[in-house]
């Protein structure tokens, strides 16, 4: 399976890169929305009515992985529901401008809250590390995409469908491991949280 990653990656490096370009450009801009628009503490508030219940006694904890899951399936399905059009890349490039525009002002929110020490343990923790492993999931699954919308106009045989179905699982598997690191992670946070 490593050289097969490895071979993809080198296959497909220009739209990897692309996409990595995108994706960063739109958490610039997240953070650039957050810090120059009057929104900030509307995220802030809604950030902090999430945290709050994490200090009542008899807080059961915030079940990441079930969301986390659905929102990621329906989010893959628009990704792939894009090949139905004639311009699947600027499609994909727009979803990936919004998801990336949201964790762009998620961190920033989270850096409004827990001041700039406690934010990078908080970001690097429950952020960083799950935003690394998910977004490679996401590139292969755009890049993959990119891929067959290429050669949908061609006959697409069954091996060709297997092949992008392995992606696919791949990618989503990466994607539901960031789930449970964030999971993970978030204790982190709920406990800076309750200590503030």
């Amino acid at each position: 399976m490593n050289k097969s990653i490895q071979k993809y990656f080198l296959d497909n490096i220009s739209t990897i890169t692309k996409f990595l370009v995108v994706y960063l450009v739109g958490m610039v801009l997240g953070i650039v929305i957050f810090n120059l628009t009057g929104v900030k503490q509307e995220y802030v508030q809604i950030i902090k009515d999430i945290l709050e219940p994490v200090k009542q006694d008899n807080f059961e904890g915030i079940n990441i992985i079930a969301n986390g899951l659905k929102n990621n399936a329906i989010f893959i399905l628009m990704l792939y529901s894009s090949l139905l059009t004639i311009i699947a890349p600027i499609i994909l490039t727009v979803f990936l401008i919004i998801k990336a525009v949201a964790t762009g002002i998620y961190m920033c929110t989270l850096f409004s809250i827990f001041g700039v020490f406690k934010g990078v343990l908080v970001v690097s923790s429950a952020v960083v590390l799950p935003f690394l492993i998910c977004t490679l999931g996401y590139i292969i699954i755009c890049t993959s995409i990119i891929n067959l919308a290429a050669k949908i106009r061609e006959k697409i045989d069954f091996r060709e469908i297997v092949k992008q179905g392995y992606w696919l699982l791949i990618s989503f598997s990466l994607i539901s491991f960031s789930i449970v690191i964030e999971q993970l992670m978030s204790e982190v946070m709920f406990n800076i949280y309750v200590n503030m």
